[in-house]
């Protein structure tokens, strides 16, 4: 099988469309999904602009509009310099030599008149607007929003007025909010802010046919202070918050900055407050600031407010220090300030000093409240302190506060992954039936547990490969009431897979399983993720159903999910690993030709095809181009490289090959080194295999049990040629069926090893060493899932 010519060098292929035709059916539904999926630039909108035109049809004008509006608003580009002065040039072709079957409405003129305003020309504005007369169509508000704005740019304010109060209503168009607020803003910048709030009033009093919203009321506050009418502003907002609008962060700022520059701190304090009310504390640090400077000396609430915000930006010794100073000058905090404190140090697992602030809480005459206790139980439970988060749930009982739905899914949520204990599975029984007591009791006391607290324990369950007790979860979930999301399934569907590595009739099944669930996900209009399809790509590979696989990764394709480097890592290896080669070396190509940014480990899966497939050179090559591509190779691309090397018999390119990688930053880890150890020992090369065990012993990496059991075989085979490689292999075998001994095995790191058997042999002659027992090996692979360089492996 020969190597595309040009696979590895770097392209710059053009980005154009295809040349193969597609329908007009086609091309509407690729415009309008990129357009709402905000993947449609100017560019590629000037492209498909060329492709639909010759063959649109009436449906299509949608879609053109959609174009239109693109090119007209897209930041500049190579070929898209003046997008409005573009768009008018596209309008006029069609116009001048469009399909007749596409007849231009009223969308497509307003975005028009949009271009002319934006590009300075309000009177090729008014006259398109006139043409939107001449044919008679009933003008929206929209339409007539660009001809406001760029009317009051030019401070023709008299005019907007007469157009919103008169001329629109003689045409059976009603302004709207945007209107009026474009004349806000068009008499406040006048400074003429009394007129304007005229007007406002006028919009609260018209019987409510065009209420004003908190945009228009910060307009006009905004306005006032700026002319230096601070309590007209303040009663303005007051007005606002009694007629039921809600302020958003711009109001706030006007209003804390303004009342700070007019020395009214006592009212910009009011407004602080009701921020902390609203949960905007980010937003409320600009009031600290003013207050330093121009107010009175900062109060409880400020000094929270500084604790809180130096935690969110992870400066904790300074929030400490804020918190001690304002003890120090003897201001009592309150639950929030501690509760601040104690919860970044539980996010930062310092459970000493949470402890220690807990207790100081409680002894300041502070209850602590449900969020206190959530966040002390969430922190054992995280580090698998269960005895801890289950002392914490009981006292929180004892003080009289019953457990929400928070706490519940915290507690339950670390016994399920307190099941990750080896040995441990009647213990994880017993939490597992604990948990699921909890769950009972909550509903018995009439909690509702919510997607999150479900979420949690399926994906513990799924983890740990009890995707039955999963299933079971899940349709208690349904049960209750609670809305499966895509999160959820997400997680069941990957346990299907996780618990899919068993033998082949098992697997199937559950892949089926798996399949089932996103079919019923689909059915349920639950949409499916990039992270979905992923999951069943992995699955179906691993199962070797390839065709399945394919066909699904074709509904990807079509769905237009956006892919990424996973995607495309998945895929490829996934048809490597079933023997579809050619096919993973032509999608590579095609993704490098098309200049999709793709990472090291989808570098490494095709690296190791070469060399599978008897392609050694064109596998250098790649390797050798890695760098040419922006990306450095990693511990996972040495280990593949360095052990084909040996496999060839490269030896000396081998060992100058792992200079280069540690020269380079890279070092060796434990999987790289017991795999070089195990293909040196399997060729017979035992004095360079011994020179990798010292390295291993330098760098104090454990054998894998796979490299282990290597060596027991060749020395037990009575294969070693010289007392130095005989030592070497002793230091690191050496078992005479002690504890300690027994011990260690079992805490080897790296050890792939399900159970082992220590069995009595007669001694063995001629080691320097008694060998009282031999050491037999089951070998597995781990049920759990790790993520390792941005692949799966099971």
């Amino acid at each position: 099988m020969g190597v595309p010519c040009g696979l590895f060098a770097a392209t710059n292929a053009s980005r154009r469309a295809s040349t193969c035709r597609r329908s007009c059916s086609e091309l509407e539904r690729l415009i309008r999904e990129r357009f709402h999926a905000g993947s449609l630039s100017p560019d590629d909108a000037l492209n498909l602009f060329d492709e639909l035109l010759p063959q649109a049809r009436p449906a299509s004008l949608g879609a053109i509009n959609l174009l239109l509006t693109v090119v007209s608003r897209g930041p500049s580009s190579s070929s898209v310099r003046d997008g409005p002065t573009l768009a008018v040039s596209l309008f006029n072709r069609m116009a001048r030599e469009g399909n007749k079957n596409v007849v231009l409405n009223l969308c497509t003129h307003s975005i028009i008149i949009g271009c002319f305003c934006r590009m300075g020309r309000l009177d090729l504005g008014f006259a398109a607007f006139g043409k939107i007369l001449k044919a008679g169509w009933q003008v929206n508000a929209i339409t007539f929003t660009n001809l406001l704005r760029s009317l009051c740019a030019e401070k023709k304010i008299s005019e907007a007025m007469d157009i919103v109060l008169r001329r629109m209503p003689e045409l059976g168009c009603t302004p709207n909010v945007f209107c009026y607020t474009i004349l806000l803003k068009g008499l406040c910048d006048k400074k003429e802010s009394q007129e304007a709030l005229k007007l406002l009033y006028m919009m609260v009093d018209n019987a409510g046919s065009c209420p004003p919203n908190v945009v228009s009321y910060s307009t006009v506050v905004h306005g006032f202070f700026k002319e230096g009418e601070f309590e007209k502003a303040y009663s303005l907002f007051q007005k606002m918050l009694d007629e039921g609008i809600s302020p958003n962060v711009v109001i706030y700022s006007s209003m804390i900055d303004g009342l700070c520059k007019a020395q009214a701190t006592d009212r910009a304090e009011e407004v602080l407050q009701q921020m902390l009310d609203k949960g905007k504390l980010e937003d409320a640090i600009r009031m600290l600031n003013k207050m330093s400077r121009d107010g009175p000396k900062p109060d409880v609430v400020t000094y929270t407010l500084v604790i809180d915000y130096l935690c969110k930006n992870g400066r904790l010794k300074e929030a400490r220090r804020a918190f001690d100073s304002m003890v120090q000058k003897g201001l009592k905090p309150n639950g929030i300030t501690y509760g601040t404190l104690i919860n970044t140090y539980a996010s930062k697992g310092d459970l000493v000093d949470m402890d220690d602030l807990f207790n100081l809480m409680v002894a300041d005459g502070i209850a602590p409240d449900h969020h206190v206790f959530n966040i002390l139980i969430h922190a054992y439970a995280k580090l698998q302190m269960l005895d801890q988060a289950m002392f914490i749930f009981t006292n929180m009982r004892h003080q009289g506060l019953k457990p929400d739905v928070v706490s519940y899914a915290t507690v339950i949520g670390g016994l399920c992954k307190a099941g990750r204990v080896d040995d441990a599975m009647s213990q994880f029984k017993q939490m597992a039936n604990k948990a699921e007591e909890l769950t009972f009791e909550m509903l018995d006391r009439g909690i509702q547990p919510n997607v999150v607290y479900f979420n949690t324990i399926i994906s513990n369950m799924c983890q740990e490969g009890r995707v039955m007790e999963a299933r079971h979860a899940f349709d208690l979930m349904v049960h209750v009431g609670v809305t499966p999301d895509v999160i959820t399934y997400n997680a069941l569907i990957d346990g299907y897979s996780l618990d899919g590595k068993m033998d082949e009739a098992f697997q199937n099944r559950m892949i089926d399983e798996g399949l089932a669930l996103f079919k019923e996900m689909l059915g349920k209009d639950v949409k499916a993720t990039a992270v979905t399809y992923n999951i069943m790509l992995q699955g179906l590979f691993q199962a070797g159903r390839t065709p399945a696989a394919k066909e699904l990764y074709s509904r990807m394709v079509d769905s237009g999910i956006q892919f990424n480097t996973v995607t495309y890592s998945i895929v490829l290896g996934g048809l490597c690993e079933n023997g579809f080669i050619d096919e993973a070396l032509a999608m590579f190509q095609g993704l490098l030709s098309k200049n999709i940014e793709l990472n090291i480990v989808t570098f490494n899966t095709m690296v190791d095809a070469l060399f599978k497939c008897g392609q050694s050179k064109a596998a250098m090559d790649l390797f050798a181009a890695i760098p040419s591509h922006g990306m450095v190779p990693n511990v996972v691309t040495y280990n593949i490289v360095m052990v084909n090397l040996i496999n060839e018999g490269l030896l000396e390119e081998s060992d100058n090959l792992i200079l280069s990688m540690e020269k380079s930053g890279c070092a060796p880890d434990s999987r790289m080194l017991n795999a070089v150890v195990r293909r040196l020992l399997l060729g017979g090369e035992m004095s360079r295999a011994a020179a990798y065990l010292c390295k291993c012993d330098e760098k104090k990496i454990s054998l894998e049990a796979s490299t282990a059991s290597l060596l027991i075989s060749i020395i037990s085979k009575g294969n070693w040629w010289s007392s130095k490689v005989t030592k070497i292999f002793l230091e690191f075998i050496e078992f005479k069926g002690r504890h300690e001994d027994v011990q260690l095995l079992k805490n080897l790191k790296r050890s792939k090893v399900r159970r082992f058997i220590v069995q009595k042999l007669a001694l063995f002659g001629g080691f320097g060493h008694e060998f009282k027992y031999c050491i037999l090996l089951e070998i597995i692979e781990p049920r759990e899932l790790h993520l390792q360089n941005g692949k799966r492996y099971l």
